[in-house]
């Protein structure tokens, strides 16, 4: 029977980006670029956020593409304005019902269908406009109605400094949280958040043990998430600012975590018993299909 520990390897590896799904996310984002290019006038695009960072969960679902902008003077107009520019460009190729704004980004669904938590296709794409604002970069805030500080470079350099401080099992971990996150129907808002909360509660060496990692990660996760969590390029608004502002939301936060480090600690007494097979199962509950049972 195959063991937890190997199962979590196993985890890991499955929540590794595939070759298919590289080259699905390139010739997405070059299909974008080129519909683009004909309506606007662009600086530069490039990959950006988690799927950058090397955190981004499967399927891979809202891989951000920042399309940088030359004309400034929408950064006189509601950001709203911009976002509808990109989507009326995008809804033409994609369909009016595949294309729609968000907060900060217009999404692109490319209506791939998904079984058991795997495709081999780039699910959608979040296009987060942009414009140069120094070293960094304004983008909207449709919520807000305003144009807001972001660094992703720094968020990526973070990110890699804290897997190579951590034996380079800190994205691992973090892929895992966030992939329970997405079978809890995202209580954590928004799965940045988790990120963010890991470069501080996932330090120290590595213990070389998945299971007592995650619980630990819980447990200090639900204790310290209402403290409110800056952005950590020190540019932006802050990362908590959803559930900040939603006492509601919080208070379902913090259930759901206190949750998963119940459910881990269950997991665990299990296998101390002896008993691998419902371990294997209720790791499972836990993070869904992609942990492997055999």
């Amino acid at each position: 029977m195959l063991t937890v520990n190997d199962a979590f390897y196993k985890f890991r590896s499955r929540l590794q980006t595939t070759s298919t799904e590289d080259k699905s996310a390139s010739a997405r984002q070059r299909r974008i670029r080129e519909i683009l290019d004909g309506e606007l006038d662009i600086k530069e695009d490039f990959l950006t956020g988690a799927y950058r960072r090397h955190t981004k969960t499967k399927p891979l679902r809202d891989v951000d593409i920042m399309i940088v902008l030359t004309d400034t003077t929408y950064l006189d107009r509601h950001p709203h304005d911009v976002l509808e520019l990109v989507r009326d460009a995008l809804a033409p190729h994609y369909g009016e019902d595949r294309v729609c704004c968000d907060r900060r980004a217009v999404r692109v669904d490319f209506g791939v269908n998904i079984v058991d938590d795997v495709s081999d296709e780039v699910v959608s794409f979040d296009v987060v406009p942009a414009f140069t604002h120094g070293d960094h970069y304004l983008i909207p805030d449709d919520v807000q109605g305003e144009w807001i500080h972001t660094n992703p470079k720094i968020h990526a350099e973070q990110a890699t400094t804290a897997n190579q401080n951590f034996s380079d099992q800190w994205k691992p971990l973090v892929k895992m949280i966030k992939k329970w996150n997405d079978v809890q129907g995202h209580q954590v808002e928004p799965s940045f958040l988790i990120e963010v909360m890991a470069l501080k509660l996932i330090t120290g060496p590595w213990s070389g043990d998945h299971r007592r990692e995650l619980r630990q990660f819980f447990a200090s996760a639900a204790d310290r998430i209402a403290e409110g969590w800056p952005d950590p390029a020190h540019v932006g608004p802050d990362i908590s600012d959803v559930l900040d502002g939603d006492p509601a939301k919080m208070a379902a936060a913090q259930a759901a975590l206190r949750a998963a480090e119940a459910a881990c600690t269950a997991a665990i007494n299990l296998e101390r018993s002896g008993r691998t097979g419902d371990a294997l199962a209720a790791w499972r509950n836990i993070f869904g299909p992609l942990f492997p049972l055999s």
